[in-house]
């Protein structure tokens, strides 16, 4: 296995256990984190720092909790990673679960990601936080 797709996989199992201090220390500081998507989504953006990227995840935990992450297919070209699964939540103020497939692309240079993109299913997201 790619010692990328091994960083990658590292990263998801950080974020299961609520350790984005480890995901963070793998973040450039240059990098671009996306996740177009409506407002109401509140970890939706464009995010140009490390510490735009820590409020990312800070609004997803603001927002759902009951989080379950399971990706599944890891592909590795050059210095980038594809990664595809699903994600489960459940949005606090509506108390709706989302269930979306998810796709991640990262691309990595000398270790760190300087961009990070994010592809879910936006309408179901948005429904769920409108209840």
């Amino acid at each position: 296995m790619s010692d990328l797709i091994t960083k990658v996989k590292e990263f998801y199992a950080a974020f299961s256990r609520g350790d984005i201090d480890t995901i963070l220390k793998n973040v450039a500081d240059d990098v671009i984190w996306e996740y177009e998507a409506p407002p109401e989504l509140l970890n939706s953006g464009i995010r140009h720092s490390r510490q735009e990227v820590a409020e990312y995840f800070s609004a997803i935990a603001g927002q759902t909790t009951d989080h379950h992450l399971e990706m599944t297919e890891f592909f590795v070209s050059g210095d980038a990673v594809a990664a595809f699964g699903r994600y489960q939540g459940t949005i606090k103020a509506t108390g709706i679960r989302v269930d979306t497939p998810l796709a991640h692309y990262f691309k990595f240079r000398d270790g760190k990601v300087v961009r990070h993109v994010q592809l879910a299913n936006t309408a179901a997201m948005l429904e769920a936080v409108r209840g």
